[in-house]
């Protein structure tokens, strides 16, 4: 046996060697796969999978499937890499009103309410002037609101873009 070409501890058989396929192509397959980002439905599935002979090792890299995040391995525990972000577009129309709001439903649920933010493409005239906020945010959905920076105007507004974006470190 040989190891890679790289110095990352690869073991590729040698000429020399017995021919033997399956442990071949099973250090090539062991090799790549602990170096590459591994998919596990949970925390407790890769806590069962990584145990013995493969147990994790520093710079080892998982993604959980229930958390929708990226973890790596710093040699004694595993460390969040990537927040969750969700983003969006809604269009919002009023008539004759000071304010108005939305509800918009995230794509797929957090495991907490989030933090959120708009941004409203309102172009010109008196609606380029309104202001915005979320507000009863939830992990599932938030209502967007806009308003008239002076509430005696009302205003008319067809389809405004409201751009969104939340995120959960």
């Amino acid at each position: 046996m040989s190891t890679d070409n790289y110095g990352q501890g690869i073991n590729v058989a040698a000429l020399l060697d017995a021919p033997d396929a399956e442990t071949l192509a099973r250090n090539l397959a062991n090799g790549i796969a602990s170096r590459s980002i591994l998919r596990y439905p949970s925390a407790s599935a890769r806590a069962a999978a990584l145990v013995g002979a493969t147990a994790p090792v520093a710079g080892m890299h998982t993604y959980l499937e229930d958390t929708k995040r990226l973890y790596s391995y710093d040699g004694a525990q595993w460390r969040q890499v990537s927040s969750l972000t969700q983003q969006g577009t809604v269009n919002m129309s009023w008539t004759n009103a000071n304010s108005a709001s939305v509800t918009v439903t995230f794509p797929f649920a957090f495991a907490a309410a989030p933090n959120v933010f708009l941004n409203v493409n309102s172009g010109n005239g008196a609606v380029a002037r309104w202001s915005h906020r979320a507000y009863q945010i939830t992990a599932t959905n938030f209502i967007a609101f806009l308003y008239a920076a002076d509430a005696a105007v009302l205003t008319t507004g067809v389809a405004i873009p409201v751009q969104w974006f939340a995120t959960l470190s």
